[in-house]
């Protein structure tokens, strides 16, 4: 099947990404270079995003004049735009997709051309290292895809809605659209996608050749340190507390830290309340396989692995008390399915990180379940019934 491309279409996903672009747009000003740093793993939209950007800065009203990160990221080339900045009145965009590769003197110029002109800078990645003068940084979070908008990303890719089977394959790109568009594309080549009465079905439940390669990819792509620890965690198991890695890594969880901040910046592992998971048991074996057999079989909990019994069959979702959660733990609850961050839900509710944790811990108690990825699947499709007593919260 040939996919339509979605390159042209408006962004899935990303509208609060995009409100926030334009609020640094509108409130630009002379007198101080201002940088947009957009923020998030590989293949999770950061170019993308920084395309939109200048659309949204070209729009009428706005009239930027936008620069490319070639006309402007070295020396000679930040010198000819200084030269060349008055044929061009009103603010100024400079993109830039890689800004550890802008040359100092770049810096400087637009520093200069701040004082006068509304001057923005974009760039994809983390603004600290890029040599920066004095500037107001605005972050963009990136964040993953929910599962509604990867749902729609896909069925945009394949023409035709994804069935459950393909959804669940697709917890694999951990909500990152490079990553679906690469699965997507690997699934199509062998042959293991078919369009159905409107529907895109999987017909075999397994990783692409390519998607396999990618992930070894991703693997090999980071630290020394941040590689051992996926390996590591790799040989837990699916979703495992920190202190379990930290001991089998014989080591302690601070130490660990530099190595786990950049293994959850991979998007190759990730966090499931006060746990870390992976999202999916393929990603898990992919990062398996890239450590040699004997030692993954020497860092297993049980080597070899003994076969257990089938766990008994999850109650379904209407069988669990919803009754015992209160109008906050709802809210939560409700916020968690949408795949938000604990630090996003805080923001939505007006609460800290930290009541945001208990709320989670006491729902996982209450409803008898392990993981924010269970209280998902087992969420009531159609919402709270319709006789609840208990009126979601909005305090």
């Amino acid at each position: 099947m040939v996919f339509p491309r979605i390159a042209g279409h408006a962004l899935i996903g990303r509208d609060e990404e995009l409100t926030q672009i334009a609020g640094v747009l509108d409130r630009l000003r002379p007198g101080r270079l201002t940088v947009l740093a957009l923020e998030g793993p590989a293949g999770s939209g950061r170019t993308r995003l920084l395309d939109e950007t200048a659309r949204l800065a070209r729009a009428p009203g706005r009239d930027f004049t936008v620069f490319a990160e070639p006309e402007w990221a070295g020396a000679v080339g930040s010198r000819q735009v200084l030269r060349t900045v008055g044929d061009h009145p009103g603010p100024l965009l400079f993109l830039g997709d890689h800004p550890r590769r802008v040359d100092p003197r770049a810096w400087a110029v637009l520093d200069l051309l701040a004082e006068t002109t509304p001057t923005l800078v974009a760039v994809t990645g983390p603004a600290e290292g890029a040599r920066l003068p004095a500037a107001d940084v605005h972050r963009v979070q990136v964040s993953p895809l929910s599962p509604g908008a990867q749902a729609e990303f896909v069925a945009r890719l394949v023409g035709g809605r994804p069935d459950p089977l393909l959804m669940d394959l697709c917890r694999v790109a951990a909500g990152r659209p490079g990553a679906l568009r690469e699965l997507i594309a690997g699934l199509d080549e062998e042959g293991m996608l078919r369009l159905d009465g409107g529907w895109a079905v999987l017909r075999v439940s397994r990783l692409p050749r390519r998607t396999e390669a990618y992930l070894r990819g991703q693997v090999a792509s980071v630290s020394a340190p941040a590689r051992h620890l996926l390996q590591a965690a790799a040989t837990v198991g699916v979703s495992f507390p920190l202190l379990r890695l930290a001991r089998l890594m014989g080591v302690g969880p601070v130490t660990m830290l530099p190595a786990l901040e950049e293994a959850l910046e991979s998007g190759l592992l990730g966090g499931d309340g006060e746990l870390l998971a992976f999202g999916h048991d393929l990603v898990r074996a992919a990062v398996e396989s890239t450590l040699p057999r004997p030692v993954a079989a020497a860092l297993r909990p049980e080597a070899p692995r003994r076969a257990r019994p089938a766990p008994p069959p999850r109650a379904e979702p209407r069988e669990r008390d919803w009754s015992s959660l209160s109008p906050r733990e709802r809210e939560i609850a409700e916020l968690t399915k949408q795949a938000l961050t604990n630090q996003q839900i805080a923001n939505r509710t007006g609460i800290t990180t930290h009541t945001v944790n208990f709320h989670l811990r006491q729902i996982f108690q209450k409803l008898g379940i392990g993981s924010r990825v269970e209280l998902a699947a087992l969420w009531p499709q159609e919402g709270l019934p319709v006789h609840d007593p208990y009126p979601k919260s909005q305090s």
